[in-house]
């Protein structure tokens, strides 16, 4: 198969837009926070085990009463961008939309079924001739 890549592009520009693609979603999704908060945790917890043991230290980090400055700053920043989101443009739109939108039921079908016919007995019953049976003579 040939190369379709203009002569002039680098080639790892394709695997370098997807990357930067996958960054962006992975931002848009807030998973920034998430990385943070678990390098936060990951620094608190070999800060305290210099301290003291393993289980004091495990305990500290994930207690909630001894953030560091880097899960005060996640805390803020996951704030600030519930603020973001909640704010008045997605309420416009909802009201725009629930005006755009009606939803009616569909008319009913009414369904009609033939009456019942004693349509068994008849065919219960022998004809009263046999067939002519075809090819003989």
């Amino acid at each position: 198969m040939a190369d379709v890549t203009p002569a002039n592009q680098h080639p790892l520009l394709p695997r370098l837009a997807r990357w930067m693609l996958v960054a962006l979603l992975c931002i848009s999704l807030g998973l920034q926070w998430t990385l943070l908060q678990g390098v936060a945790w990951t620094g608190m917890l070999i800060s305290y085990a210099r301290d003291g043991s393993l289980i004091e230290a495990v305990t500290k980090t994930f207690d909630g009463e001894h953030p560091c400055q880097l899960c005060k700053a996640v805390e803020n920043g996951q704030k600030q961008d519930q603020e973001k989101t909640a704010s008045a443009p997605l309420k416009k739109l909802e009201a725009v939309l629930a005006q755009m939108v009606c939803v009616v039921a569909p008319a009913p079908v009414l369904r009609t079924f033939p009456e019942p016919t004693q349509q068994g007995e008849r065919l219960a019953m022998m004809p009263p001739w046999t067939p002519p049976r075809q090819g003989q003579a």
